[in-house]
């Protein structure tokens, strides 16, 4: 991901509210079904709730209108239910998970697809509700503050049809989709968690419930309104409104016997998950998210979306194995632990990625938003990894993106991309761990002498993919200086499609030395390159660069790439800044940024056929003029930093761009210099600015200019006073 552009994002507290309330019709003991799971003592059980057909059809035809999708809505036969909870295991602690399994409008681009979080609960009867507290030990801060925290309240159903069943007594049975039900949306949480907007629930129903091996999980559909626009529009025309499927499990609370927390260590290699108070010390700690991974260990098992194996079935991939891929590179870090960690199987028809007790690869058949990310759900304890899942759609999978031996080229310019959002519970937040861009502008460019089949690349492009997202989903961060070992260090790196390939779904050596460090398999941490998010594609570190490539990447990619950028401007006349932005910048920051070596040489190649004084010979051409002033003038800003590396090369340039030695500069990249030089502040500024207004006074002096030129030369004489009396302030 290289840019951010989305301001906002759907965020999703805790589930429950006042919602389309009929009267219930109970249903009769269907096969002893309540009965038997209540004599058994079963903590928590479904008693089924049947509502009449019309009812239902109301209910649906409400639903739909308000853009709930007709092909979700299982409960229109009469599956939506009650909950028992048995009153013993109302003090116990849970995990209560939520899943945001569907949204509309937007489904992935809007936040489905993502967990929401995981909290920590107990329950408490009073006043004919089921209250839920937030019991995590994250705000224990003394003996004497440990606050409660009520995060929702259910309506106790006291009908004698529910009540009268064998063995209610010792159940509290509750509505679940009847509790105070709050939605909110928060500005891009993937950046920031700012609360923006309030949506409120007009209906909800429950479906799907399982019994799972240590607790249960149903689904939520629900429909509201928000306060203001959560859509553009452009497929529902009410901008306020918003629908979905929330899967919601309820589990025991465990903490794994082999899990031990980890420090932050002083680089920052790996996530972090929820800081929690030390009673009694005024003081936080925090520990990097992993899973309770240990030698010996019953291997955890990934599901694959049958969804992909449908699509590897067809013809088009009969020399393409979509699964196997998907399969080995999970499987990949087996051999990077060093023991077996990971199994991966196809998921059954009736296995959805919503599960909470499920691991996913969720496929999307259509193409998708363009991007694959990494989420996961965190005990908000310890920190430990719970589950997780990793998306992507199938514009990853086309069969036809490479060609057997494409010839080489340079890479494509970078795109801008818009965030993928994340989501917040109530003050919780949970976001794509990775947005990895399927950059497609890239694969004309891949080339090499590998001989590899256009197949065979495809699967090795898919499965650097999903092996970088596992290994977001191990708990390992971005490695954006992987690439300084060629082809890479890490999977964890952005590298460009030929790196990609040539690395395939294999771990690499940073790779396999940081689990190693986090898992307590080695005490020693990653010794390779390394760098992360906060530092990359700045002025602070140039070698710390998403999709760059290269043991030296000033030499090995921008001094090759941009004579070609050069000549859109001097040779094709192009103004848009955009280019520059891309595929210069990064000579800037090298030239401002880095050791006095590497930025003369970075200001030797950005300045060479641009820089003042231009040959003569190039001054004298219109296009070829234009466009090394237009070059220049949106490079000095950006060089003319104080006490940046190569400063009094680039003090040179602005003394002879505002006296125009060359001939070449315009009034505009003039003004411009003007502007610069009063910001500095400096005496040295200052005397540039005296001594630019003699050599201007001289010019207009001398008579040789055109009368316009010398209405614009006597306007910069104006500008220069101004700058000057005072200068400094």
């Amino acid at each position: 991901m290289r840019s951010r552009t989305l301001a906002s994002v759907l965020a999703l507290p805790l589930l429950a509210t006042a919602c389309f309330d009929d009267p219930p019709i109970v249903a009769p003991p269907d096969q002893g079904h309540p009965q038997s799971a209540m004599e058994r003592g079963d903590e928590f059980v479904a008693v089924p709730r049947t509502v009449d057909a019309a009812t239902r059809s109301a209910r649906q035809q409400k639903l739909v209108a308000r853009g709930a999708p007709a092909s979700r809505l299982r409960s229109a036969s009469s599956d939506t239910f009650y909950l028992a909870i048995k009153r013993s295991s109302l003090e116990q602690r849970w995990f209560l998970s939520a899943f945001l399994e569907q949204y509309f409008p937007g489904q992935v681009s809007a936040g489905a697809a993502n967990s929401m979080g995981t909290r920590v609960v107990s329950f408490k009867v009073q006043n004919d509700k089921l209250f839920v507290f937030d019991v995590d030990d994250r705000v224990h801060s003394s003996g004497t503050f440990d606050p409660d925290r009520l995060i929702e309240a259910y309506p106790i159903v006291r009908d004698p049809a529910v009540t009268g069943l064998p063995g209610a007594g010792k159940y509290v049975i509750i509505d679940p989709a009847a509790g105070l039900n709050r939605f909110n949306a928060v500005s891009d949480a993937f950046t920031y968690n700012s609360p923006a907007t309030r949506f409120e629930i007009e209906l909800s129903f429950l479906q799907n419930f399982k019994g799972l091996a240590d607790g249960v999980s149903y689904e939520q559909v629900f429909t509201g309104y928000a306060n203001q626009q959560i859509s553009d529009g452009s497929i529902d025309w009410n901008r306020l409104q918003g629908s979905g499927t929330l899967s919601i499990a309820l589990r025991k609370y465990r903490e794994g016997d082999h899990y031990v927390e980890v420090p932050p260590p002083a680089q920052p290699h790996y996530f972090l998950g929820w800081p929690r108070q030390v009673p009694n010390t005024n003081t936080f700690v925090n520990s990097a998210s992993h899973w309770n991974i240990y030698p010996g260990m019953k291997p955890i098992e990934w599901l694959i979306s049958p969804e992909l194996a449908a699509l590897d079935a067809t013809e088009p991939y009969a020399n393409i194995d979509l699964i196997g891929t998907v399969k080995k590179s999970i499987e990949s870090w087996n051999d990077a632990f060093g023991f077996p960690v990971f199994t991966a199987r196809v998921a059954n028809a009736d296995e959805s990625f919503a599960r909470d007790d499920l691991n996913y690869v969720i496929f999307d058949s259509s193409p998708g938003p363009g991007y694959a990310f990494a989420n996961w759900r965190l005990n908000p304890n310890n920190n430990e990894i719970l589950g997780a899942t990793v998306y992507f759609g199938s514009g990853w999978v086309r069969a036809d993106r490479f060609a057997d031996d494409p010839p080489a080229g340079a890479p494509a310019a970078p795109r801008a991309h818009p965030v993928v959002p994340g989501l917040g519970w109530s003050g919780i937040e949970s976001k794509p761990l990775c947005v990895m861009w399927d950059d497609d502008t890239e694969l004309a460019a891949v080339g090499g002498t590998s001989q590899l089949t256009a197949g065979e690349k495809l699967e090795r492009y898919v499965g650097q993919m999903i092996t970088h997202e596992i290994g977001h989903d191990l708990g390992l961060r971005h490695n954006f200086k992987g690439s300084l070992l060629p082809p890479t260090s890490s999977v964890m790196e952005y590298s460009i499609a030929r790196d990609r390939i040539a690395v395939g779904g294999v771990p690499q050596s940073y790779d396999r030395a940081a689990v190693h460090y986090l898992y307590g398999l080695s005490p020693d941490l990653p010794t390779q390159p390394f760098c992360t998010d906060e530092h990359a594609d700045g002025a602070s570190d140039p070698d710390c660069r998403r999709s760059d490539f290269g043991a030296d990447p000033l030499v090995d990619e921008w001094q090759v790439l941009y004579p070609n950028v050069r000549n859109e401007y001097v040779v094709n006349g192009s103004t848009d800044p955009l280019l520059l932005d891309n595929l210069a910048l990064p000579l800037v920051q090298y030239a401002s940024a880095g050791d006095p070596a590497r930025a003369a040489h970075a200001l030797d190649i950005l300045l060479a056929g641009v820089g003042a004084p231009l040959d003569p010979g190039l001054a004298a051409d219109p296009t070829y003029a234009a466009g090394a002033d237009f070059i220049l003038r949106w490079a000095l800003p950006r060089l003319a930093v104080k006490d940046a590396a190569g400063a009094a090369r680039v003090d040179d340039q602005l003394a002879l761009v505002l006296a125009n030695q060359d001939g070449a500069r315009s009034f505009t990249s003039r003004r411009a210099v003007i502007d610069l030089l009063k910001q500095r502040q400096t005496v040295a500024a200052y005397r540039m600015l005296l001594t630019g207004r003699d050599q201007i006074a001289a010019d207009v002096a001398g008579g040789a200019l055109s009368p316009d030129d010398e209405l614009q030369a006597r306007d910069l004489l104006a500008r220069i006073d101004a700058a000057t009396s005072p200068y400094f302030e």
